[in-house]
């Protein structure tokens, strides 16, 4: 397993700390970073300073994610343009957010489902003959119609070669347990967002998801929250696990110390 982490946090933290990309990724790259993790939106805006960037760091491309509309615009084809951007920048799999719900939309849930399924079922097999693992995530939205096992498990069923990539503290929108969820998908699992969560804020500004309940959980440094990810991790090496491992800090504020605290406490149990 190698350590990635998202290039958007990276991003966020260094603005905020007046650090230049360059400096940050040194410092990260000290402290164990491997990979990246980027979104298309990310890349496009300027691919070859980053591919250039990310070459001059020795830094990988773990994967690439992107958010759709699926549900609304079944016949969208933009899904190629991302999986063939997968395949030139050396990425192995794209996570796909197929779509979101608005409180209209429940109306007609079941044809926005079948349209989302339908979209994701073809970009499945498009990625597939190019060697690009096309997957989802228990994304952590009450909008998320896919926040939760049995929302996750819909597509699953529906596309078996559909991946997982498994986000270790997004079961929490339905206050479910991430080690029964980990074993229900783990066979399905080619990468790992390693998010985990607190009851209360680190300091002003962290941003908290929404829970069906209303109650918030906050994001933390991995290894310092309530999720099991140790067990998780565990887990993943028990299986023999080919994949990797990305640190997710969305939310919380603090976010270069944040993913630093968090490679460092991910480096010790690998």
């Amino acid at each position: 397993m190698k350590i990635a982490a998202f290039y958007e946090n990276i991003v966020y933290g260094a603005e905020k700390e007046q650090v230049c990309i360059e400096e940050v990724l040194d410092e990260l790259k000290a402290q164990g970073l491997q990979m990246i993790y980027i979104s298309l939106e990310s890349l496009k805006e300027k691919e070859e300073e980053l591919l250039q960037l990310f070459r001059e760091k020795d830094l990988a491309i773990e994967g690439l994610h992107q958010h759709f509309d699926f549900g609304h615009h079944p016949e969208d084809e933009s899904y190629k343009e991302y999986i063939d951007t997968a395949l030139r920048v050396g990425a192995e799999n794209c996570l796909i957010v197929p779509g979101l719900f608005s409180k209209e939309d429940e109306e007609n849930r079941d044809e926005i489902m079948e349209n989302m399924a339908g979209a994701v079922k073809k970009a499945v097999a498009y990625g597939k003959e190019r060697g690009i693992n096309v997957c989802m995530e228990d994304y952590d939205s009450m909008a998320s119609p896919y926040n939760c096992v049995n929302g996750l498990s819909y597509f699953f069923e529906k596309i078996p070669d559909l991946k997982c990539a498994f986000d270790t503290g997004n079961f929490v929108c339905y206050k479910e347990d991430e080690e029964a969820a980990f074993l229900k998908f783990a066979d399905k699992i080619c990468t790992v967002h390693l998010k985990d969560r607190s009851k209360s804020a680190h300091m002003q500004g962290d941003v908290g998801c929404v829970c069906f309940d209303g109650s918030s959980a906050f994001s933390a440094p991995v290894g310092n929250g309530y999720i099991h990810i140790k067990e998780i991790l565990d887990g993943l090496k028990r299986r023999n696990y080919d994949g990797n491992v990305i640190v997710e800090l969305y939310g919380y504020e603090d976010t270069l110390k944040g993913i630093k605290k968090s490679i460092r406490w991910v480096r010790g149990q690998l």
